[in-house]
């Protein structure tokens, strides 16, 4: 298992989890062969394993986890994540939160908000602050598969999709 190792201050780091400089580069194009780096931000340890498995199936790399919403921004600052995954409520800062300022400092990483709360509201909130995609927990599997794919298909790291899905 990649993810060993939970800190005390709330981020689970693979111990062969790379930095910046050995990651890809998050403006690189994907394709279906290409390492993609991934975080995994949830404060639900069920929720997390659900999720690094669907990202793990598709070939991506979880680099790092996350129980909390500032600690999940410290660690795509550190490890420059291609791909961040996050939960509408945490501890720390909210979904909407986060996604906004990684969208402010790292515009070309992707940022999923799967959440218990697909509500029009919340989907609304998540476009505006620049989400990638909007993914029902409960849709998780087929919701995660389609915006990676879609990724894929695009060739591009900054071109946004419409992979919101309930």
């Amino acid at each position: 298992m990649l993810l060993t190792a939970i800190s005390t201050a709330g981020v689970v780091q693979g111990k062969n989890a790379m930095g910046p400089s050995e990651a890809n580069a998050p403006d690189q194009p994907i394709g279906p062969s290409s390492a993609v780096t991934a975080i995994v931000g949830d404060d639900h340890e069920a929720a997390r394993s659900r999720i690094r498995e669907i990202l793990e199936e598709m070939g991506i790399r979880v680099i790092a986890e996350s129980t909390n919403g500032e600690l999940l921004l410290d660690a795509v600052a550190r490890l420059r994540p291609q791909l961040v995954t996050v939960d509408m409520r945490m501890p720390g800062l909210n979904g909407l939160i986060v996604t906004e300022r990684v969208k402010q400092s790292h515009p070309e990483i992707r940022v999923f908000i799967v959440t218990n709360y697909p509500n029009e509201h919340y989907r609304r909130a998540a476009e505006k602050v620049g989400a990638d995609a909007f993914i029902a927990k409960a849709d998780a599997y087929a919701g995660l598969k389609g915006a990676i794919q879609q990724w894929r298909g695009s060739g591009q790291k900054g071109s946004k999709g419409s992979s919101q899905t309930e």
